[in-house]
């Protein structure tokens, strides 16, 4: 294979800006309310009891001006080069520079059509990702509940078995540049940052529901970051627009190789997917976790799938939303890689999206 060529002057520039605006920006940290550990467990009391469940949040204030700032900068400089790395760079540049303004958002109604811009457009160019998810999300919730065993190992017990436990042990076989700590407010139950594994607290869990978290957080994100960073381009590092989104579906479709995308799971997704549109067709915190409850999750489940689709938001006007990609991801990795089996070795190469492919290819 012939040498790659020399990069443009620009891109070691350019390339800091993303890396410095994605570590500043945290979206997931800045839509996380500050009491979500305790709204959490009161609104499940409520669901519990059948009482109306209207949440109470209260956010950090976000400041992202120069953070913003520096993007507008430099999407300015990126706007006069040409070629697929100036394009790459622009895209992400400008997905951050959206991503600044949802973090200031957070709590307010502005959030909404921000993320809407973010994770509410159809990845698909006519639109039939969005509409083969929704069906199958459709699908996916009207399967019969599972059987399967509750969980009764908390998230973050000392037990060799905790999801805490499983991810130190495999973070260290694997010499990854993370640690694992758990988290209070986390609405999903692991989440990969930078350099740290977020596990949320005191979450029962069965073995297998372990074993799947591992499979998504270790092989889906941890290792494709860490190999990314140690290529040392920060376009790779940054992840390509949608990179994001499309690591997701890599991560399910990875689970659905280890035989975890159970019928349980399925539901889950199904019911996080619907309550996102949902909530951009007017649908309010209490009228998601009454859908969901409607559908056979139990009352706990569904606050659960309702935070997730309404953070950042107040629950009386939408939130993130980002629970829309999954579905829609996952179908497109999946229907990418079973025509393309050797484009994996690019996906797992960071946070890529399918779209950029062929444009990262040469850049590995």
């Amino acid at each position: 294979m012939p040498p790659r060529p020399p990069l443009p002057d620009w891109v070691d520039r350019e390339g800091a800006v993303l890396v410095d605006a994605q570590r500043a920006t945290r979206v997931l940290g800045a839509v996380t309310p500050e009491n979500a550990a305790a709204e959490r467990a009161r609104l499940v009391r409520q669901a519990e009891a059948g009482r109306p469940v209207v949440p109470a949040w209260t956010y950090a204030r976000n400041d992202r001006a120069d953070t913003r700032r520096a993007l507008e900068a430099s999407c300015a400089r990126l706007e006069r080069e040409r070629g697929v790395l100036a394009r790459l760079h622009l895209e992400k540049a400008r997905e951050l520079l959206l991503e600044a303004r949802i973090a200031e958002a957070a709590g307010t109604a502005a959030i909404g059509p921000l993320a809407e811009a973010r994770f509410g457009d159809p990845l698909g160019a006519d639109g039939a990702d969005a509409a083969l998810a929704t069906s199958r999300a459709r699908a996916w919730v009207a399967e019969e509940p599972s059987t399967e065993a509750r969980g009764v190992i908390s998230s973050d017990a000392r037990d060799p078995g905790s999801l805490v436990s499983r991810l130190r042990a495999r973070v260290a076989a694997l010499g990854l540049p993370f640690e694992v700590v758990a988290h209070p407010g986390l609405a999903s139950l692991a989440a990969v940052g930078e350099r740290q594994i977020f596990v949320a607290e005191g979450r029962p869990l069965s073995a297998r529901d372990v074993e799947r978290i591992v499979v998504h957080e270790i092989e889906g994100h941890a290792r494709p970051r860490a190999r990314a960073a140690n290529r040392g381009l920060a376009i790779l590092i940054a992840g390509t627009a949608k990179g994001a989104c499309d690591q997701e579906g890599y991560a399910l479709v990875l689970e659905e190789r280890g035989g975890f995308l159970s019928s349980a799971r399925r539901r889950e997704l199904g019911a996080r997917h619907l309550v996102v549109g949902a909530m951009r067709g007017g649908a309010t915190f209490a009228d998601a976790v009454q859908a969901v409850i409607g559908w056979g999750l139990p009352p706990r489940d569904a606050v659960l799938v309702a935070e997730r689709a309404f953070r950042g938001g107040t629950g009386a006007s939408p939130g993130l939303g980002r629970e829309r990609v999954y579905i829609e991801a996952y179908l497109r990795v999946k229907a990418r890689l079973d025509a393309h089996a050797a484009d994996e070795e690019v996906l797992a190469a960071g946070q890529i999206a399918v779209r950029e492919i062929e444009a990262v290819r040469g850049l590995l």
